[in-house]
């Protein structure tokens, strides 16, 4: 029977265009040819959609390389605390002879006192005849030692372990055997502050050693630390502590141990109590909500070019309706353009962000000595690429939706026929306004919790409300549009540009969605920014007054420096400020231990307020100290609040009158006493600077006479003959450690440090040339598709002048309706919600935003003015 149709054949038979289904693996390589072929054709665009589809994938897979270096995920709270390690037995920090541990993860008692020499002999036999059958025991012992470097004697640690074994805490160690004999390994903290390297020579405990490795250490501690071999003389005597691997302790056996002073750490008991802990959970979601929002930019942006790419090869796809391809098909060829590009992005964006991510965990090696390893997080990695590749698809689905519906003819012929009336957004104002009062809702709601987990929740509702109103001026984008094109005008170009607009929203509407992109960014940091600049200086307070400097004058151990150091010091001071610098060193009532060595201060102030003040030590004084502070002779009221009360320097209650000083031990006890009070000058106020009182009121307060009261001298204080620069500071504690070995002896007011306010300013900077490179290439897709419509202006014509005013007039049109989207988008919710949540004030970063609004339209504007060149016309005219 013949395959061709008759008359009297059913027309269900008839095969039309657009109805024929092909299947099989030779229509699908069709399909895949023409998507390759296109993408070839098109490399400079399909190169961008690649790198617009990395983004995201990048951010997320380095920074979780970047969180997963520094152990903020990946159960590292149990690693810094255990190592390698199943259980830390060791000392109870507090046991005063009969106390218990407070819990199975804190070898510490609930009211228990610091034990004596006895009691920490009793607690160190304990440990040195411990057996624990069936568990493996690694000890460490910690010692302090004494190093000799420069001109100054230093205080060491000395820890003595086989890390090759057991890694008792996150650190780096070199690779092979531990050092023995006169080797040793030192932190990298302290070979970085006294210049060591490997091969240096060190003399620890007047013996000389060889440095032959470098130990990177999440706590370094305080002074430089040595690890040496188990067996080695420098830990002879040292405090011993067990990490242990092997099944957790029974009850009775802790209780045994404890009641020879010694506590177990379970981490398996921490892990288990950490599970509750919803910060990494938090910070999850919201380096995911942040990917999803980048996704939701740059899916945008990408769907302009993509609409771009789909209207440039129209003709193509419209043939290959009327020969019969199904729509689908017609939808696939776009759609395979999007998998094979975002499959690409993806890839792309994990190799960025992992190399990235690396890169930056290099640099911060080279800059700073903790413990901080590469890596790859995969589980953000994978969950970044599937956000990459989702957001290709959805870039490429909604132009190969238009593609499918348009008209097969229409298509072969021409594609600049008019867009069809738009329909009024009210869904997407419903869903604006709900999604507004959800994120204000939900952010009032998240108040409770601590400061981190207020702030993550913050963020995370912000984004979330962002993404919202995103979507919702992307659906409603199609009706601005069509009411912003479809005003008259009386000058020819503009009205030429709103013409093609309105005929065109095919290709309007991506170029508007690609300006509004970045501009939410941008407006949302900046707006962000500025509200954290003004909460950070409305908190901050000064540590000392102007001109102040300090010398810390005592060590570690609590033992004062002598007066023959402190001339020493003194004499590097005026080498680099000069011979006008005026200093003193006060004295202040202290408490001592029974041997007498031990010293701490007596006296605490309170400024008396009702909600609280931050407390700070006393010093006595005759005027002498309150001249060098505020740089002002005590005049009579100064002299008699000295007498009588106490001068304050808390900048936190500068407008009171009285203040409550008190035993530092017996705060709240019988001996607390209020006292009237004054305020010093504005200038010289610090949290940092002690309260003036007399010897007599100090005398008074602790219940002795002036003569029989202890007081120890304190640290040395500083009047500069002008604030300290960084390099000046920086040369001074170069040149104080050669007398203390202290890398930070000296210390002086830096003052209010603007790090959000730069972020805020760069921000604007980046965010402003961000929107200035996106709407230039979606302009130049644009404008090579509407060279046709330009081409038959011109051809009817129309002068270069009058087009140039139109591609003018289209660029500031086109990008200034998305800014100013952008900025909506951007600006009121997080303006709404820093206020409603944390209570901060409103910020308002006006010129920065108007940066960002305002200068891309109008650079944008005058470059195709100037730049794009003019079509000629199709024939030439004939008069």
């Amino acid at each position: 029977m013949s395959a061709r149709t008759t008359p009297e054949m059913p027309t269900s038979a008839v095969r039309l265009s657009g109805d024929a289904i092909a299947r099989g693996r030779p229509h699908r390589r069709l399909i895949n040819r023409l998507a390759v072929r296109d993408i070839g054709r098109h490399k400079l665009r399909s190169l961008l959609i690649v790198m617009l589809i990395a983004l995201p994938v990048a951010i997320m897979s380095g920074l979780g390389v970047l969180l997963r270096s520094d152990g903020s995920v990946s159960g590292s709270q149990a690693l810094n605390n255990y190592g390698d390690a199943d259980m830390v037995i060791s000392p109870i920090s507090n046991w005063d002879g009969h106390c218990s541990q407070q819990g199975p993860t804190n070898t510490y008692c609930d009211d228990g006192a610091e034990p004596d020499a006895h009691q920490r002999a009793q607690q160190q036999t304990a440990l040195a005849n411990l057996r624990l059958p069936g568990h493996k025991l690694h000890p460490l012992r910690t010692t302090e030692a004494s190093v000799s470097w420069r001109l100054a004697t230093l205080s060491a640690t000395v820890k003595a372990m086989d890390l090759t074994t057991m890694r008792p805490y996150r650190m780096e160690f070199p690779r092979g055997p531990m050092p023995t004999g006169n080797n040793i390994w030192v932190t990298t903290g302290a070979a970085k502050d006294y210049g060591w390297s490997v091969g240096s020579r060190v003399t620890v405990n007047g013996h000389r050693y060889t440095i032959t490795g470098v130990v990177r250490e999440e706590w370094p501690g305080n002074g430089p630390t040595f690890w040496v071999a188990p067996r080695s003389p420098l830990a002879r005597g040292g405090e011993l502590t067990y990490y242990v691997n092997g099944a957790s302790l029974t009850r009775q056996q802790v209780e045994k141990l404890n009641a020879s002073g010694v506590g177990v750490a379970d981490r398996r008991a921490e892990e288990s109590a950490s599970q509750g802990d919803t910060f990494e959970r938090d910070m999850f979601a919201l380096i995911l909500a942040a990917g999803v929002l980048s996704a939701i930019v740059v899916a945008t942006i990408a769907a302009a070019a993509f609409a771009i790419g789909a209207r440039q090869q129209r003709r193509m796809l419209a043939l290959l309706g009327i020969i019969g391809a199904a729509r689908r098909d017609l939808m696939g060829v776009m759609i395979h353009q999007g998998l094979l590009l975002g499959l690409t992005g993806a890839l792309l964006g994990v190799g960025l962000g992992v190399g990235m991510g690396n890169g930056a965990v290099a640099i911060i090696r080279m800059v700073y000595p903790d413990y901080i390893t590469y890596g790859v997080d995969w589980g953000y990695a994978a969950v970044g690429s599937v956000v990459g590749l989702l957001a290709a698809l959805t870039a490429c689905w909604f132009p190969a939706r238009d593609v499918a519906r348009q008209d097969a003819l229409m298509g072969v012929k021409h594609a600049e026929s008019a867009a069809r009336p738009a329909r009024r957004p009210t869904l997407a104002i419903v869903i604006a306004a709900i999604g507004l009062l959800a994120g204000v809702g939900g952010v009032i709601y998240g108040r409770r919790g601590t400061t981190g987990d207020v702030m993550v929740r913050l963020n995370i509702g912000i984004i979330v409300t962002i993404v919202v109103l995103y979507l919702a001026a992307v659906s409603a984008m199609p009706w601005l549009v069509d009411k912003v094109s479809g005003r008259k005008s009386s000058r020819l170009p503009i009205r030429f540009a709103l013409r093609d607009l309105n005929r065109n929203r095919g290709r309007a509407v991506p170029g508007v969605a690609a300006s509004m992109a970045i501009t939410v960014l941008a407006c949302a940091a900046v707006t962000f920014c500025d509200s954290l600049a003004i909460q950070d200086k409305a908190e901050y307070v000064p540590e000392f007054g102007d001109h102040i400097g300090v010398l810390a004058g005592e060590h570690d151990d609590g033992v004062r420096t002598s007066d023959d150091r402190v001339a020493g010091e003194i004499k590097r001071v005026t080498a680099v400020f000069g011979p006008h610098v005026k200093y003193l060193r006060p004295e202040e009532p202290v408490t001592c231990g029974q041997d007498g060595k031990y010293c701490t201060s007596s006296l605490e102030v309170t400024p008396k307020v009702p909600n609280g003040a931050m407390s700070s030590t006393v010093a006595i004084d005759d005027g002498t100290l309150y001249e060098l502070l505020t740089g002002e002779k005590a005049d009579g009221r100064v002299m008699k609040a000295l007498d009588d009360g106490v001068v304050l320097f808390s900048p936190d209650a500068t407008r009171i009158s009285q203040a409550i000083i008190s035993d530092h031990d017996e705060r709240h006890g019988a001996g607390t006493t209020v006292l009237p009070a004054i305020h010093a000058p504005h200038h010289a106020l610090g949290y940092g600077v002690p309260n003036l009182i007399s010897r007599r009121t100090a005398a008074k307060v602790l219940g002795v006479s002036p003569d029989n009261m202890k007081t120890q001298s304190t640290t040395v204080w500083l009047r500069l003959p002008h604030t300290p620069t960084a390099k000046e500071g920086d040369r001074l504690q170069h040149s104080l450690m050669d007398v203390t070995g202290s890398p930070s002896e000296f210390i002086w007011e830096k003052g209010y440090s603007d790090i959000s306010g730069t972020v805020m300013r760069w921000s604007a900077v980046v965010g402003t040339l961000l929107a200035v490179c996106v709407g230039a290439v979606v302009l130049a897709l644009t404008l090579s598709d509407s060279r046709g419509s330009r081409t038959a202006i011109a051809s009817v014509g129309a002068s270069k002048a009058t087009l140039r005013r139109m591609v003018a007039a289209q660029a500031l049109v086109t990008t200034g309706l998305g800014q100013i989207l952008g900025f909506l988008v951007g600006f009121v919710p997080v303006a709404v919600m820093t206020c409603v949540g944390p209570r901060w004030p409103m910020p308002m970063p006006l010129p920065w935003l108007a940066l960002i609004v305002f200068a891309p339209p109008v650079l944008l504007a005058l470059v195709t003015m100037v730049a794009v060149p003019v079509p000629r016309p199709r024939m030439q005219r004939l008069d």
